[in-house]
C-alpha cells in the first residue's frame, strides 16, 4: 500500500511538472535569457558600429558611474516615481475609503467606472494629455485664458519648468485606479466588529481610521506602493511618447537614457550596464521594503 501511494505521489510530481514547464520556459524565455544576456553584453565593448563581443571588464559600469548624465537621470526618475507615487497613495486612499461608505448608492457602477484610466492604452494616454496641453488647441490653455487666469496660451509640455509635471499628472490619472483597486479589496477584508467597537467606545470617524483601518490595511498599502514604485522607475512608455525625453531632456528618465545609449549612440554594452545597474538599484529598494516590512510585521505580532 505504501509502494502503491508512493508511486502515485511520484506520477502527480511529474503530472506537475509537466503543468509548469509552459510558464516555466515563458519565464525563462522573456524575463531569464533577456537578463542574462544583458549583464553577459554589459562586459564588452558590443556596438553596432561593432558587432562584435569583445570582453571590456568593468568598463562599461565605471563609464556609466561616473556619467554625470546618469545621475541627472536617475534623479529625474525618482522625481517622477515620487511625485506619481504619493498623490496615486493619497488619491487611491480617499477614493477607496469613499467607494467602501455602507451609504454611497450605485456602487457598482462606480467601482466600474474607476477602472476606466487603467484600461487606457499609454500610447492614448499620452496622447490625451498632449492634445489636452497643446500650447494652440489644447483646451487647458483655451478654459485657462478664457477664465483670465492666463495672459496667453503656455506651451506647457514644451517648457522645462511645467514639462515634469504633466508627465505626472499623466501618470497618476492612469495609475491611481490600480491602487483602488487593490485598497478596495484590503478595506473589504477589515471585519465590520471592529468599527462597531470603535463607535461603541466612542471613536469618531478620525481616529476609527487612524486606529483601524490604517493599521490593518497598512500591508496592503506597503506591498502596493513598493509595486508602483518598480513599476514608475521603469516606467519607459509615457515619457518617451509623451515628451520623448525633453524639453532639453527635462524629462529623460534612466529608462530613456539607457534606450538612448544603446540604439541612439549605438553603444549596446554601455546600454546594458545601466540596465543592470537599474535593476540592482531596484533590488536595494525592496531590500528596504521588506526590512520595514518586518519591523512592521513584528510589531503587529
Amino acid at each position: 500500500m505504501k509502494e502503491l501511494n508512493k508511486k502515485r505521489k511520484n506520477r502527480m510530481a511529474v503530472q506537475g511538472m509537466f503543468l509548469y514547464l509552459p510558464a516555466i520556459l515563458i519565464i525563462f524565455g522573456i524575463v531569464i535569457y533577456p537578463m542574462m544576456y544583458a549583464l553577459v553584453m554589459s562586459f564588452t565593448n558590443y556596438s553596432v558600429r561593432k558587432p562584435v563581443m569583445d570582453f571590456a571588464g568593468m568598463a562599461n559600469y565605471v563609464k556609466v558611474l561616473t556619467d554625470k548624465s546618469f545621475w541627472e537621470a536617475a534623479g529625474r526618475s525618482l522625481l517622477f516615481t515620487l511625485g506619481s507615487l504619493i498623490p496615486q497613495v493619497t488619491i487611491g486612499m480617499a477614493m477607496a475609503l469613499l467607494l467602501n461608505h455602507p451609504r454611497l448608492r450605485f456602487k457598482s457602477l462606480f467601482r466600474g467606472l474607476i477602472i476606466t484610466p487603467w484600461l487606457v492604452p499609454t500610447v492614448a494616454v499620452a496622447m490625451i494629455f498632449r492634445w489636452m496641453f497643446h500650447d494652440l488647441y489644447g483646451i487647458v490653455n483655451y478654459m485657462m485664458v478664457g477664465l483670465h487666469l492666463l495672459e496667453q496660451p503656455k506651451a506647457w509640455i514644451a517648457s522645462e519648468s511645467t514639462a515634469m509635471l504633466i508627465l505626472i499628472l499623466a501618470n497618476v490619472w492612469r495609475g491611481t485606479p490600480m491602487l483602488v483597486t487593490m485598497f478596495l479589496a484590503g478595506l473589504q477584508g477589515i471585519p465590520g466588529d471592529l468599527y462597531e467597537a470603535g463607535r461603541l467606545d466612542g471613536a469618531n470617524a478620525w481616529k476609527r481610521f487612524a486606529h483601524i483601518t490604517l493599521p490593518l490595511l497598512m500591508p496592503v498599502v506597503m506591498v502596493s506602493g513598493m509595486l508602483r514604485f518598480i513599476w514608475t522607475f521603469n516606467f519607459y512608455d509615457l515619457p518617451w511618447v509623451m515628451t520623448g525625453g525633453g524639453p532639453a531632456e527635462s524629462t529623460q528618465t534612466t529608462p530613456i537614457y539607457a534606450y538612448r545609449r544603446a540604439f541612439s549612440s549605438y553603444r549596446m554594452g554601455e546600454g546594458s550596464a545601466i540596465t543592470i545597474v537599474l535593476f540592482v538599484i531596484l533590488i536595494l529598494f525592496a531590500v528596504i521594503y521588506f526590512k520595514l516590512k518586518s519591523k512592521q510585521d513584528s510589531i503587529y505580532d
